[in-house]
């Protein structure tokens, strides 16, 4: 018959080991602190000054030549449709 096992028990005046203190981590990589700058962006990134800045104007004439494109290609319907569609491709909407 096989004895119980019994686990060996710590003699009561053992020191108990403190844990290791941990190196203090800084927040800056090496390599930023070192160049006394970090890649880190602190001003907005700038903006156009209205959001219709970047478009080009669309003239009668561009809309004009668009609809008689879209009628001489046959596709197209009355002259108020083909200019309502010309009008719609060229300012995107």
């Amino acid at each position: 018959m096989a004895k119980p096992f019994k686990p060996a028990s710590k003699p009561a005046s053992a020191p108990v080991a403190a844990p290791a203190a941990r190196p203090a981590v800084s927040a800056a990589p090496a390599a930023a602190s070192s160049a006394g700058r970090s890649d880190v962006r602190n001003s907005p990134i700038p903006r156009p000054a209205s959001p219709i800045a970047g478009k080009k104007e669309v003239t009668r004439e561009m809309i004009a030549k668009r609809a008689y494109e879209i009628w001489q290609s046959g596709s197209g319907g009355s002259d108020y449709d083909n200019w309502i569609r010309a009008e719609r491709e060229l300012r995107g909407s």
